[in-house]
């Protein structure tokens, strides 16, 4: 029942590494775009992309920070 209950954990902890990955890449996509859109003509959109970069940003770093701590 031990092995079970360590196997489980070890398939849960694999999808959930499996999903940080997969959103940081989403998140660095969208990352990239906003960045691009810093440099807009317009201010408002610069002002706007500038909220979105942050944003991403914070969120990205919660996930590095969400990672499990090696012991």
């Amino acid at each position: 029942m031990t092995q079970t209950k360590d196997s489980s954990g070890d398939d849960a902890e694999k999808r959930l590494s499996t999903l940080r990955h997969d959103l940081r890449n989403d998140l660095a996509t969208a990352l990239l775009a906003a960045d691009l859109l810093t440099n807009h003509a317009d201010e408002s959109v610069q002002r706007h992309a500038t909220s979105i970069v942050n944003a991403l940003e914070k969120a990205t770093e919660r996930l590095k920070r969400s990672r499990k701590p090696v012991s």
